[in-house]
């Protein structure tokens, strides 16, 4: 246990930096880790592009007996398409790996103090190099460019760590690592604060490229054995004691593991192509870089007090590996692919050179060793023959040879990598063709690199030049091919109008990631413009199993069955469709309840309406397709909606159109035929539906003869049939059989024959104002008044009662106006006028009681006008007489 928890047994101070630094690395890890889960997602977006379409609904109807009529409007539909983005590097991985870098560079710093003179002034010599490699005056710390800030870092972190080495070697680690983190954060504020760049972070990144690809290399080497020495230890620890040798166990698993690393470098150099997936580098570098933190502790106290583990080695071995993890994480952040594949090569063919002559060393060493069944893994690092100097340069020597029997591409790659990133930072200032220049510069020296090709694309992209956009697609999939590449090459040919082309290049995507949700939900859409349904379907249900969101191709999926579905069908869908928080699935929804004339009530999505109340394409969709599908419900829409329309002017007559529905269907009737009315005087390319749609609610409110005028103007089968049913239940049968035969002229349909039955056996269509008259015919009250008046004010009988009511009660004025509205678009009623000439006596307006019994005369039958007289007559007389006398 003393060997594992080495540190248990140091000092506090160093026991609590220990764990300090143990935190910090596995919050390195974690940051590498999370970064390489999905390399290019960190800086490509899948943006979600939504298209509105119409389709008709009826949401009119009018029932008549077993047969209804109804009018077609526009129900809305949203359909959604996955968009790689343009590329962009993420801030905060950039400040993340600053926090994880600084802190491993202080722990290394600090060490360095710790060791002899000779390797004390060359590590901090070549520290030096390296920072000025890393060309701080492109900072402009204060505002020019000058080497300033370089002379402000040697001097402080020169300055102190020399004097930690030469005056105060009495302190401890804790002391020299506190320090060097204090330099690294002054050193950092001031940039921060005095920086004139305009993303300094990024800008130090890139230019300090160097100094962390070299450390990070080191760290790599360095480790690159731990794994063949955890063999040693797994092959002779455990049976040691039971005095077997582990020699064969050793041999075949070391072996195996050579083997490993064979196989990978050959795959990765493409000299096989097994398709097969082996152990990803990144498992064997975590491995042997976890494995060196005890393994580390042996070969330093081989060194003979050049590298003591306790003072020097630990933390040297931890920082560096901070430093790696926070540039490897940096690398995976910004997708550098080129760096990646180095970092990678380094790994495989630095763990194959270096372990097979750590096996010739191990064997050459301690064969007798192992053949006494002793424990060999204890004296690893206590060479009998041949050296560990000896063995650590030839195996770098052989991994110089494997990386030039690749023409050094592994070097080739890492500066591409460090243009990259010069183009990342001059990507990210706008400076496009600065960044466009460093994108081509990397591509000299790896021109299949997918980091330099998709960033080409964005900036075509964003210049507005869709084939070079295009070009630079197809490169980045030649190598290291990505979805997003796909989509970004699919997109482009659509917008070109080459349909078959897109539809190839999201095939192929598809034949290299069969299970990526976004290229197969765009391929079903694809497949939706064509007479395809089957297959539009096909692969939207295998992207909604698929899809990190599968709300989206749920959503398509809705708006392709409500297009090509008949109704039997969608009733059937829909009833096992599964509901989800989704608005633009909610909108199609509504469209389909509409489809379906399923008017249930739904709650409102407040998160419909934006905060800036600026409407997207789902939230238009939602907004339309719920005023219309909940007007009887919710009366709310005629209040907003036009509000809404002043905010969104383009979308004004579509939004103020579907506000008069909960306005017409639970709100003030009156206020939306007026609307309505008034639009239809318009002439215009919606003047067919506005007086289709105030056609249909006159005929639901019993105004037949308004009803034809406004009918009247309609082309198509739509307007006849209304014309008919007007006609036939404002008892003008002759027209509707006439109308009727000319529409059956153009279309023979057994249910026209059933219309002509149902108008000509005298059924009338039911309303819910019949039922509601009844009740306040036996049970007149305020409330019963104001449900039977809202349901229709319109109705000569409701209207009627209700100013019957009102008058004694008293209140003359609200019953004036209930008979002022209802005579608006109820005109040929002697009933209203019966009122109307009844309330202008009681307020005293004898010339429009007079108008009011003319009327009443013109409009009713005998029998009924002198039922008038009889109270109208005394009435007059009276209020004559009453002025006369005054």
């Amino acid at each position: 246990m003393n060997d594992l928890l080495f540190w248990k047994v140091w000092s506090p101070s160093e026991r609590r930096m220990a764990v300090g630094t143990f935190l910090v690395l596995i919050l390195g890890l974690a940051y590498l880790v999370w970064q390489c889960i999905d390399p290019l997602g960190n800086v490509v977006r899948w943006n979600v592009v939504s298209e509105l379409s119409e389709t008709t609904a009826v949401v009119d109807v009018l029932q008549l007996g077993q047969w209804q009529y109804g009018i077609s409007t526009p129900t809305h539909l949203v359909t959604e398409n996955f968009m790689s983005s343009v590329m962009e590097v993420n801030a905060l991985t950039v400040y993340l790996f600053w926090i994880g870098a600084l802190t491993g560079l202080s722990l290394v710093l600090a060490a360095l103090t710790t060791m002899p003179r000779f390797w004390y002034l060359a590590g901090t010599i070549l520290f030096i190099l390296f920072l000025a490699f890393a060309r701080l005056e492109t900072l402009r710390v204060f505002g020019a460019e000058n080497r300033l800030l370089f002379l402000i870092s040697t001097v402080l972190y020169g300055g102190l760590s020399y004097y930690f080495h030469a005056f105060r070697p009495d302190l401890g680690i804790a002391t020299r690592i506190a320090g060097m983190l204090g330099v690294s954060v002054v050193l950092a504020v001031l940039v921060a604060f005095g920086s004139s760049s305009p993303v300094p972070v990024l800008t130090a990144a890139v230019y300090s490229f160097p100094l962390w690809l070299v450390a990070t290399m080191l760290f790599l080497l360095v480790s690159a054995t731990e794994i063949m020495a955890g063999l040693v230890w797994l092959s002779t620890s455990g049976e040691a004691g039971k005095g077997r040798s582990g020699l064969v166990q050793f041999i075949v698993i070391s072996v195996l593991y050579l083997l490993l690393l064979l196989l990978i470098y050959l795959q990765n150099t493409r000299q096989i192509d097994w398709n097969v997936t082996l152990v990803s580098p990144f498992y064997l570098a975590l491995a042997s870089g976890i494995l060196g933190i005890w393994g580390f502790r042996r070969r330093a106290d081989s060194t003979q007090g050049v590298i003591p583990f306790r003072s020097t080695g630990f933390w040297l071995y931890i920082g560096l590996f901070i430093v790696a993890a926070s540039f490897g994480g940096l690398m995976a952040g910004t997708a550098n692919d080129p760096v990646l594949e180095t970092l990678e090569d380094t790994v495989v063919q630095g763990q194959l050179a270096m372990g097979l002559l750590f096996l010739f060393y191990i064997l050459v060493n301690f064969w007798e060793v192992f053949q006494q069944r002793l424990a060999v893994y204890k004296v690893l690092y206590k060479p009998l023959r041949f050296g560990l100097t000896q063995t650590r340069l030839f195996g770098f020597a052989g991994l110089v040879v494997l990386f030039s029997m690749q023409r050094l591409l592994p070097l080739n790659q890492a500066i591409a990598g460090y243009f990259n990133g010069l183009g990342d930072l001059h990507a990210t200032t706008e400076e496009f063709t600065l960044a466009e220049q460093y994108y081509k510069l990397a591509l000299q020296q790896e021109f299949q690199n997918h980091k330099s090709n998709y960033a080409l694309a964005s900036i075509a992209l964003k210049q507005g030049d869709r084939n070079a956009a295009a070009y630079y697609f197809r490169q980045a999939l030649l190598k290291n091919p990505s979805p997003q590449a796909y989509a970004g090459l699919s997109g482009i040919l659509v917008q070109e109008s080459l349909f078959f082309d897109a539809v190839y290049s999201l095939q192929e995507g598809l034949r290299r990631f069969p299970a990526n949700g976004e290229l197969l939900n765009n391929l079903g859409m694809l497949y939706s413009k064509t007479n395809v349904a089957d297959s539009a379907y096909y692969y939207l249900d295998l992207a909604q199993t698929n899809a990190k969101r599968p709300e989206i191709p749920a959503t398509n999926l809705l708006a392709i069955l409500a297009k090509n579905t008949n109704s039997g069908l969608l009733d059937s869908l829909a009833g096992s469709s599964e509901k989800r928080d989704y608005l633009s699935w909610q909108a199609n929804w509504l469209a389909v309840q509409n489809m379906r004339q399923q008017f249930q009530k739904e709650d409102f999505n407040k998160n419909s309406i934006p905060a800036d109340s600026l409407l997207s394409v789902s939230s238009l969709a939602y907004l339309l397709n719920y005023a219309t599908n909940q007007a009887a419900f919710d009366s709310l829409p005629a209040t907003f909606l036009p509000k809404l329309a002043v905010k969104n002017p383009v979308l004004s007559q579509d939004l103020s159109l579907v506000a008069l529905y909960p306005q017409f269907y639970s709100g003030n009737k009156l206020k939306a035929l007026e609307m309505l009315t008034a639009w239809t005087a318009e002439e215009g390319e919606k003047s067919d539906l506005y007086h289709k749609i105030l056609g249909h609610w006159l005929l639901q409110l019993g105004l037949y003869d308004k009803a034809i005028e406004a009918l009247s103007p309609v082309e198509g089968i739509e307007g006849t049939l209304g014309m008919a049913v007007a006609n036939a239940l404002s008892d003008k049968k002759e027209v509707a059989v006439v109308l009727l035969d000319k529409a059956q002229e153009k279309e023979k349909s057994p249910a026209l024959e059933q219309l002509k039955q149902t108008l000509f056996s005298g059924v009338r269509p039911k309303s819910v104002s019949d039922s509601l008259f009844s009740v306040v015919s036996k049970s007149p009250s305020a409330q019963n008044i104001q449900n039977a008046v809202r349901a229709n004010p319109f109705d000569a009988r409701i209207v009627s009662a209700a100013s019957e009511y009102y008058r004694g009660k008293k209140q003359v004025k609200q019953a004036y106006q209930l008979v002022l509205d209802a005579l608006r678009y109820n005109e040929y009623a002697p009933e209203l006028w019966e009122q109307y000439a009844f309330l202008s006596l009681e307020q005293g307006l004898l010339t429009q009681a007079a108008e009011g019994e003319v009327k009443v005369k013109q409009y009713a039958l005998p029998a009924g006008y002198q039922r008038f007289l009889t109270r109208y007559q005394p009435m007059r007389a009276l209020i004559e007489k009453q002025r006369a006398e005054f």
